[in-house]
């Protein structure tokens, strides 16, 4: 049995479990995408991007944002339980029996699901199918198992990257406070509280099929079906915790030689498709680092706009999150503390300029179109995709429709949504914070 903790992009970041690691082979992005709602409300989806490898994810809307202050965590040990002995498998059947057929095995969490994903050659996958029914419906936290997670917690939080991912998890709890605003790591003070029990109540009152989907990559739209049917899950909807944003700063002086500070307003829901994509362009026309292998430069609104604002080096990206109900877009910054300051004056004032030109969103366009569909060719990055359009929105589209939205977006779209973000910024900032300008100082 091996473990991983996979790296994902800092708008969308997630944590992940897998056993018996698997090379990704590449499929098409050009394949129809097929939605059904079966009687109970769960949603199943299907395509065939005629790759050699077949993916299959079972998917909750169950992810952080779900938390309250007595269980707060509970995702992140969740997540880690993974794989853990269920009702009728052993953690050590589980895991052989994967590893028998060569299939893997992984487990996703953020702030918005919690996924459980199969892949493997498709003769493998479909053996493997009933442990993947049992790992994401079937659990029962036996005490003892879940007792031995606390290592594993501790390790994760030890290697995750610190301030840069500080720094979006504080911003998210000073735009959201609750709700959105929880961590997806476990506080340190929780690990070994989260008992058996709150495991076992949060699971059954957000794993239930109102909240739920399933997606199929590489797999007969029948047999995806089929999965779907055979799962034990409570017929309800569950509820829906409203998590709107507010606004607001916090700051972590941490000392050192380096601040980080995340600068961002209000972006777009998931479910506002038109919106959501002019905010995904505006990230790309800011500015998210180099596009060119080995280049140092970007031509972002952004990096050309705070160049001269350090004579040291500095990092600078856009950050764009799309959630059921709203979003985040804004700006990330990793400069010597002697020049944030600066640096985070000049990232403001284009945040609230609202001014965005015609060459600035054709490049973002042609730069996000181009990252969708490269990233849509590895299987493991479209079943992502496709669970979570299924699970917040309760249908899903193609690659290609995905990239005629894009050329649909228009310099009107990105700019409003420039300009909404910029009405009320919220700043989050850690590390060497002696020059980083309060919230109020900012105009």
């Amino acid at each position: 049995m091996a473990s991983n903790i996979a790296k994902r992009s800092l708008f969308r970041a997630i944590g992940t479990r897998g056993y018996a690691q698997l090379s990704p082979v590449s499929g098409t992005t050009s394949y129809d995408v097929k939605t059904s709602l079966l009687s109970n409300k769960l949603v199943v989806v299907a395509a065939e991007n005629e790759s050699p490898i077949a993916r299959v994810s079972i998917v909750f809307r169950a992810g952080a944002r779900n938390e309250t202050a007595e269980n707060v965590g509970v995702t992140h040990v969740l997540r880690v339980a993974a794989g853990l002995s269920t009702r009728n498998k052993s953690q050590f059947a589980i895991v052989r029996n994967i590893q028998q057929v060569g299939a893997n095995l992984i487990a996703t969490a953020d702030r918005e699901t919690i996924s459980y994903t199969l892949e493997g050659t498709r003769q493998a996958v479909e053996q493997a199918l009933p442990f993947l029914a049992e790992v994401a419906t079937q659990q029962v936290f036996k005490p003892w198992e879940v007792v031995e997670l606390s290592d594993r917690l501790k390790l994760e939080l030890a290697v995750r990257p610190k301030l840069q991912v500080r720094a979006v998890d504080l911003l998210h709890k000073a735009a959201f406070r609750t709700g959105l605003g929880n961590s997806l790591f476990v506080p340190k003070f929780q690990i070994g509280k989260i008992s058996s029990e709150t495991l076992q109540h949060y699971v059954a009152s957000n794993f239930v099929s109102g909240r739920s989907a399933v997606v199929g990559l590489g797999l007969d739209e029948a047999k995806v079906k089929q999965l779907a049917q055979s799962l034990s899950l409570s017929d309800n909807d569950g509820v829906n915790n409203a998590s709107p944003y507010k606004g607001g700063e916090i700051r972590s002086d941490k000392g050192g030689d380096f601040a980080f500070v995340a600068i961002a307003g209000e972006g777009a829901p998931v479910t506002n498709a038109k919106e959501a994509v002019a905010a995904a362009v505006l990230q790309r026309a800011l500015g998210v680092g180099p596009q060119i292998k080995w280049s140092t430069s970007d031509n972002g609104i952004l990096s050309k706009a705070i160049a001269g604002a350090s004579s040291e080096p500095f990092a600078s990206s856009a950050i764009n999150a799309n959630y059921s109900d709203t979003g985040l877009v804004g700006v990330l910054l990793a400069a010597p503390a002697r020049s944030a300051g600066k640096l985070v004056e000049g990232a403001v004032k284009v945040l609230k300029s609202g001014s965005v030109s015609d060459a600035d969103v054709a490049r973002g366009k042609a730069q996000l179109k181009a990252s969708v569909l490269l990233e849509l060719e590895s299987g493991s990055r479209a079943v992502q995709l496709l669970g979570t359009q299924a699970v917040l929105t309760g249908a899903a589209i193609s690659p290609c429709e995905l990239a005629s939205a894009i050329d649909s977006v228009t310099t009107g779209d990105v700019r409003n949504a420039l300009q909404k973000a910029g009405k009320k910024l919220t700043i989050a900032a850690v590390g060497n914070l002696s020059t980083v300008p309060y919230a109020d100082e900012l105009k």
